[in-house]
């Protein structure tokens, strides 16, 4: 029986030390859900946004609640780049483990 690849993983470097989870992210602030604003990409749902990026763009977004239609404007412009979706200005699209996009800057990575 060929093992699963986490088990793969634990046989090479053992238990890991520690494991930050999607929803302690949430939790203290470092990932935002942005799901229920039903923005998509290449037919993934973003539903997450760092919260260092999210008070960015809340902050530079004067309107109340138009915060959604600045990125599904922004999304429009996404192209793949070095195997990255990128999105301008500067922004990367990053496949989370929660079936969806997590949008960042680079240094959020």
């Amino acid at each position: 029986m060929t093992p699963e690849p986490d088990d793969t993983l634990r046989a090479i470097f053992g238990d890991p030390i520690d494991v930050y989870t999607d929803a302690q992210a949430l939790d203290d602030g470092a990932l935002v859900d942005i799901a229920p604003w039903d923005l998509s990409f290449r037919g993934r749902l973003i539903n997450r946004v760092t919260g260092g990026l999210f008070a960015a763009l809340e902050q530079s977004v004067k309107q109340p609640g138009a915060l959604k239609g600045v990125l599904r404007a922004k999304l429009r412009h996404g192209t793949l780049r070095g195997g990255i979706w990128q999105v301008p200005p500067g922004l990367w699209l990053i496949a989370n483990d929660v079936g969806g996009w997590t949008l960042m800057r680079p240094e959020d990575y």
